[in-house]
Parts: structure tokens; sequence; C-alpha cells
């Protein structure tokens, strides 16, 4: 019998792990969306003449894919952000392209999603 709660104090407690390790990688994962969304904001208001909303919305996109487990679609909507970035779309400021694409090469997890990052010359990936 004592051997048994043994059993079961060992299953309680390897569960409670579990859960906490699913927890702190969902949060870990959040973390780098919420980062770049931030350096984001920052641009936006700095160079209020450009449009930053299309980006916004692609980062939203995200962080619902990485909310939902779905890796393609972050690794699809991550791969088109870095792209706009780097083509400078909708008009942003070119300087504030080129630190928001450097800082989100710091934070996105790039390998772990297998995210394309177009290279310096803006064409291929």
């Amino acid at each position: 019998m004592k051997g048994h709660r043994c059993v079961r104090f060992l299953w309680a407690v390897l569960t409670v792990c579990a859960i906490v390790g699913v927890a702190g990688l969902n949060a870990w994962a959040q973390t780098w969306v919420d980062e770049l969304s931030g350096s984001l904001s920052f641009y936006a208001t700095n160079y209020p003449g450009s449009n930053w909303q299309p980006y916004q919305d692609k980062l939203n996109l995200v962080r619902d894919a990485v909310n939902r487990g779905d890796q393609r679609i972050v690794r699809t909507e991550m791969t088109k952000w870095f792209k706009m970035l780097r083509q400078r779309d909708y008009g942003i400021n070119d300087v504030a392209a080129d630190e928001l694409f450097n800082f989100g090469l710091m934070v996105t997890p790039i390998q772990e999603y297998n995210i394309s990052v177009p290279t310096a010359g803006g064409g291929g990936f």
C-alpha cells in the first residue's frame, strides 16, 4: 500500500512539472512576439508618417498562432513580416525598418519555426 502512494505521488509531481513546463514555453513564446510588438509601437510613435498597421496585424496573427501552437502560420506570417520590412512595404522609414528587422532577428526563434529571412538585397530567401 505504501508503494502505491509513492507511485501516485510521483505521477502527481510529474504532472505538475509537465503543466508548468508547457505554461513556461507558452509564456516564452508570447514574450518574443510581445517584444516585437513593443518595438514596433516604439517606431510607430517615432515615425508617425509610416503605415505600421499592416506590420502590427501580422504580429497579431503570429501571436494567435503561437497561442494555438500553429507553427505553420507562425512560419508563414513571420516570413512575410521580415519580407515586408526588408522591402519597406507601406512606406515605412528606412532606418526604422532596418532597426526593427535586426531586432526581429535577435528575438525571433527563427530556427525553431524554420522562418525564412530575406537577404540584404531584399530579393530571395
